[in-house]
């Protein structure tokens, strides 16, 4: 019964994993992003398809394409290091296909060990694993290194994932019999793909880069809002709450506030809000927020007598709610980190 549930939870992740490509690849409209996505997506789901499937039929009926799968991990690095990078800069170069040379090398060296001709290199499991864990490890540092806050998340589950079907692979070549039920492992990717399904829905941006102007958009040449119901007399009301509630009321401080919770203050929709900001304030709701809480941060810091707050509680009480994301965006904006703003200010003590 066990043995049955465990294969159900592969099938289920494979399938969604299937699904959750193809709309990616529907969704891509020019973005090469979407794209590595994908492109990730659908390595993800060969694994857990291989592992669905019977080991001895297998063997007995696709010997090669079996083995061939073990060299799948080679592509997960390379694809989610390329996915980060275009979301920040959407070019393809033939540079880009460097990353993937590990894997046509891993996939030369299985051919020559599984094959009848002969191969000079017949690595070790472990050796290969390590390999592997070493390629994923590289690739989720590049990644994070490019410093998008909202990928961090999704990075690491993929590097624990990943490492977790690396270690789990070189096992199964070394102990299958004394093991047979060791593919259960893989279920973590299948809790991947349903985080990932969730974070999506939950999410709609997160994952999907969108073009910055629809194409229909272009074609017509109409405003983004040209079909908005909202009237100026209501915008205007909506700019003037706005306004008392986060520059005098400074509902920003509040690291919980999103903007289904600012619209209802303002009693208008999430639509209509994200209209006025991003017409009257040119402005979107994370870039706005992000403003005031950075402009807060930099006033209390420059403040001698927040000196006895460290910069973290000072990140916080601004309404950040990760420290990290803090220093980013504030290095970002001011051209220096919070510590060294606040030792330039006058007033301050020195050692």
């Amino acid at each position: 019964m066990t043995h049955q549930i465990n294969l159900f939870l592969l099938l289920f992740g494979a399938l969604q994993g299937w699904l959750l490509s193809l709309w990616f690849l529907k969704n891509q409209k020019k973005k090469i992003a979407n794209l590595y996505f994908a492109l990730f997506l659908i390595v993800v789901g060969l694994q857990l398809t291989f592992k669905f499937i019977t080991k001895s039929w297998l063997m007995e009926n696709t010997r090669l394409p079996y083995f061939l799968s073990y060299n799948l991990p080679y592509l997960a690095g390379p694809l989610l290091y390329l996915y980060v990078a275009a979301r920040k800069r959407n070019e393809f170069s033939i540079a880009q296909l460097l990353h993937f040379v590990p894997f046509v090398v891993a996939i030369c060296i299985t051919l020559g060990t599984v094959s009848s001709w002969t191969f000079p290199i017949r690595p070790h499991p472990y050796t290969h694993a390590a390999l592997q864990l070493s390629s994923i490890s590289i690739y989720a540092i590049l990644a994070l290194r490019l410093g998008n806050p909202l990928l961090k998340n999704f990075i690491r589950a993929v590097w624990i994932a990943e490492s977790i079907i690396m270690i789990t692979l070189a096992v199964m070549m070394m102990y299958y019999r004394v093991f047979p039920d060791i593919r259960l492992l893989f279920l973590s990717l299948t809790m991947l793909i349903y985080w990932i399904s969730y974070q999506a829905i939950s999410k709609p941006d997160l994952f999907l880069e969108v073009p910055s102007t629809p194409i229909l958009s272009i074609l017509r040449k109409e405003p983004k809002y040209s079909h908005s119901s909202l009237k100026p007399e209501e915008a205007l009301r909506i700019e003037e709450g706005l306004k008392q509630l986060m520059t005098k009321d400074k509902l920003f401080l509040d690291s919980e506030l999103t903007i289904d919770v600012l619209a209802a203050k303002l009693k208008t929709s999430r639509h209509h809000l994200s209209q006025v900001l991003n017409e009257k304030l040119n402005r979107t709701y994370a870039d706005y927020v992000a403003d005031l809480r950075l402009e807060e941060a930099r006033m209390r810091l420059s403040n001698p007598q927040n000196n006895r707050f460290t910069i973290a509680a000072i990140a916080l009480d601004s309404g950040f709610n990760s420290v990290s994301s803090f220093n980013e965006l504030f290095k970002k904006r001011y051209q220096t980190t919070p510590s060294k703003f606040r030792d330039q200010q006058p007033g301050q003590m020195t050692a």
